[in-house]
């Protein structure tokens, strides 16, 4: 009987980031095998966690992880886009009451999760998930139940079956028809593998020209996203007549740079609260004592 694989702790930020980054490495130069990284890419990341943490983790279980937050990931895009749920990026948090976290636990099991442990490094979720996570063969989603076909069927389990089935011999009746029989049996594997292989070439590439495509149809849109909330946001600081040189001006132009969230928030915002949040956002930033 095997021993039981030692549980894995993941408890330390630096290991976390370090593994994200790796992965979106991997991706961008490996591409993707279904919405996972590919065999070759694992092995990558695991020396690199080995070589600069001394954290030391199967395939199995830097798999398990990815998945996790992945999930994890879905649940925050979801409760960040839902109206009410105001998503804080500089504390990265929700502002939603007891209520609102038990009625949106009962739809998503990881809204819980989400609640106790805040999302890691969601700029780095964003960059490695956001365009894979919704799509999928089959109208395959990342709440599905089910797992994803293109990580239930592997190149490996298909070189398996190809080597089961030329290593199987059936009785013969005779030397020369069971010599017949081998030769049109080989023939025949190597016509299935040859035509296998060229089938998943072409899928594989048929799935990296969809990506592409994806990528730079999302592209497009964040930047049309962009350009639209950064004139909103400076027409909302226009009128609040600061001036340019005002720490309060230069600290809330340095917030609309640093992220999408930042603006969604300065847009939510009441006139009222906007100086107070400028300038609690700009005491963590040095630019007021």
């Amino acid at each position: 009987m095997s021993e039981k694989k030692p549980r894995v702790s993941w408890k330390s930020e630096a290991v976390d980031k370090a593994f994200l980054e790796a992965c979106l490495d991997e991706v961008t130069i490996n591409g993707r095998e279904g919405t996972s990284l590919k065999g070759c890419s694992w092995k990558v990341v695991g020396e690199k966690l080995k070589n600069e943490h001394n954290f030391i983790v199967d395939r199995a279980q830097m798999k398990n992880r990815y998945d996790y937050i992945k999930k994890k990931f879905v649940t925050w895009v979801k409760l960040r886009n839902k109206t009410g749920n105001l998503y804080n990026p500089v504390t990265n948090t929700f502002s939603m009451s007891d209520e609102e976290w038990v009625a949106e636990g009962k739809l998503d099991k990881y809204v819980e999760k989400l609640r106790n442990a805040p999302l890691i490094c969601p700029d780095l979720c964003t960059k490695l998930f956001e365009g894979v996570v919704s799509t999928g063969v089959h109208c395959w989603g990342p709440s599905s139940t089910i797992p994803h076909p293109a990580e239930e069927f592997s190149a490996h389990d298909m070189d398996e079956d190809h080597c089961t089935q030329m290593e199987t011999d059936a009785p013969h009746a005779s030397d020369e028809s069971s010599g017949r029989s081998k030769h049109h049996e080989g023939q025949g594997n190597s016509k299935r593998l040859r035509r296998n292989t060229f089938d998943d070439d072409l899928r594989e590439v048929g799935k990296e020209i969809v990506n592409v495509a994806k990528m730079l149809v999302e592209s497009e849109r964040l930047n049309r996203e962009k350009e639209d909330d950064v004139d909103a946001c400076m027409e909302k600081l226009e009128k609040m007549e600061w001036g340019e040189g005002d720490p309060r001006y230069d600290t809330a132009l340095l917030l609309f740079g640093e992220s999408a969230d930042l603006r969604k928030v300065w847009l939510r915002l009441k006139t009222s609260s906007c100086e107070s949040w400028v300038r609690n956002a700009g005491r963590k930033y040095r630019l007021f004592e």
